[in-house]
């Protein structure tokens, strides 16, 4: 029994992993195999406690936005709003990347932030 038992909970914990999405701009990144290695941008928005989150996985950027940086709800296709900065990371964790480190970036000058921005690196979990 404890052997069934066992083998059932792997087969669980096995279905949660391989159903991990982190979905930018319609594409799921644990799906690319050549992605080993991800950047998150962390940006404080103005007037504002909550933070805009972007994905650089090596995607091509068009124009001047970051729309397609953006970490979309693989349910519903809409942006997924981050609460904090831990929310995101919490959230890429949980999705199988592993934190690796973390730096401040200078301002861009952009007026719907603060200018405040970090970026974070994260690895493919083993």
């Amino acid at each position: 029994m404890k052997k069934l038992f066992f083998a059932f909970m792997l087969l669980l914990g096995a279905t949660s992993v391989a159903s991990a999405q982190v979905v930018v701009d319609g594409v799921n990144i644990n799906n690319l195999e050549q992605v080993s290695m991800i950047r998150m941008i962390a940006q404080e928005r103005f007037l504002s406690n909550k933070v805009n989150i972007f994905i650089d996985y090596g995607q091509s950027i068009r124009g001047i936005g970051r729309q397609n940086m953006e970490v979309i709800n693989p349910n519903d296709g809409e942006r997924i709003k981050f609460n904090s900065v831990m929310h995101a990371v919490n959230y890429l964790i949980s999705n199988g990347w592993e934190y690796q480190e973390a730096m401040v970036l200078p301002s861009e000058g952009n007026a719907s932030t603060t200018g405040s921005s970090a970026q974070y690196l994260f690895v493919r979990g083993q």
